[in-house]
């Protein structure tokens, strides 16, 4: 198949979304398809700057980036303004400040993709809430081009689908790709055939990740080598749980005084004020943006992946948690509850609360061998459901059926 994959942003930015189009694209490319990508020139969306070139060849992967609007203050205000009026009144007329304001807004992407849409058997879109979704769609289908579309709806977060342009690329799409069964029925409660929807979810290539030595793990980043090491990986922004985190370690830390913590990811001005209330606060370890490399040397270092963030479509870091047989601990949402089998393969914790996340880590604290099965068999679940290769095998799949819908509907003269 020839298949254009259109995503936000594309690897050398970073986010789980970006590494699912990034080892989907290669996968796809490996089996023989030709993939080409279109994108931003960005590597961040809070600003949408043009920093990337415009064309690369990646790992078989012809990828194209646009110039985009770069993201200004007063964009955000539109954004907000934006949101709050199609909510309160259900009016599009407030829908184009949500498209300005989210980005990335790209005209060269459309015009290119009008120019070049006959190049390709179908368009698979990455991403529904950011702006490229609906240039895509609407190109695609002025050019009679299959549509398919992985949306990454976050339930609890209405930003991530409800806008009316954003129902029309849903409801329109031929195929929508979710990320977990919990997904699939809260778009099926909105109204959105079972027939139009495959669960898919986000993969590993395992043969990439080999085993490391813990302690040498520590060693090398400067990190105490006895004491239970809790791990935050991820952008500190509020949603993520890094809050409920450092409350947890600071009630736990006078009766634990071998715990520590480590919160690795990229800052936010909202997790700037909030460490700053934590300042000299003992074994707490604050990390930026860490290197691949020493992201999977903190994944073996630690004894446990907490995460409880309230707005996830799935969750990669549970997935890389488990490849290195770490137990993980998130909140019960759709999503994650989806995903995490509570007391078999990890822990889900009401979220925000401080006190089930401190009995979680005590219970974890307490009993090496309870760490060692939750992990293992998460591990396990990794193996048998969430690699690269299963989750392209369900993607080709989701290809054959758009295109053979689309091809029975042009028969029958209903596209």
């Amino acid at each position: 198949m020839k298949v254009l994959h259109v995503t936000h942003q594309y690897r050398p930015a970073v986010g789980g979304a970006e590494q699912y189009i990034v080892d989907l694209s290669e996968e796809l490319a490996r089996r023989g398809h030709q993939v080409d990508v279109f994108t931003s020139r960005s590597t961040d969306y809070l600003t949408w700057r043009n920093v990337l070139p415009a064309h690369e060849h990646l790992d078989g992967i012809n990828v194209y980036r646009f110039r985009s609007l770069e993201r200004k203050t007063w964009m955000w205000e539109a954004l907000r303004r934006g949101y709050e009026g199609c909510w309160r009144t259900g009016q599009a007329r407030y829908e184009p400040l949500v498209f300005l304001g989210s980005g990335p807004v790209a005209p060269g992407m459309f015009t290119t993709l009008l120019r070049r849409a006959r190049n390709y058997d179908l368009v698979h879109i990455n991403n529904l809430h950011y702006s490229h979704a609906v240039l895509t769609y609407r190109a695609a289908r002025l050019r009679g081009l299959p549509v398919v579309i992985t949306p990454h709806v976050h339930a609890e977060q209405r930003a991530t689908y409800d806008v009316g342009y954003m129902w029309d690329v849903l409801r329109g799409s031929d195929q929508i790709i979710t990320d977990t069964q919990a997904e699939k029925e809260f778009l099926m409660e909105q109204g959105l055939s079972s027939q139009q929807i495959t669960v898919g979810g986000t993969g590993l290539k395992l043969k990439d990740i080999c085993p490391r030595d813990p302690v040498a793990c520590r060693r090398d980043l400067g990190l105490p080598e006895k004491g239970f090491m809790l791990l935050f990986m991820s952008r500190k922004v509020e949603y993520k749980g890094l809050d409920t985190c450092l409350k947890a370690f600071a009630a736990l830390k006078p009766d634990w005084p071998d715990l520590y913590l480590v919160a690795a990811g990229p800052d936010t001005d909202y997790s700037r004020d909030l460490l700053a209330r934590y300042v000299g606060t003992d074994d707490l370890i604050v990390r930026g943006q860490v290197s691949d490399e020493d992201k999977w040397k903190l994944l073996w270092s630690c004894d446990c992946l907490v995460l409880p963030s309230t707005g996830e479509a799935f969750g990669i870091v549970y997935l890389e948690a488990w490849a290195a047989g770490k137990p993980v601990i998130g909140a019960r949402i759709r999503s994650v509850s989806s995903l995490i089998a509570d007391g078999q393969d990890g822990f889900l914790i009401t979220p925000g609360s401080v006190q089930e996340l401190v009995m979680r880590l005590i219970q974890l604290m307490s009993n090496p061998a309870l760490r060692r099965q939750t992990g293992a068999r998460g591990r396990a679940k990794l193996e048998a459901r969430y690699t690269i290769v299963h989750i392209a095998d369900i993607v080709e799949g989701a290809y054959l059926r758009a295109l053979r819908w689309v091809s029975r509907h042009a028969t029958n003269g209903d596209r």
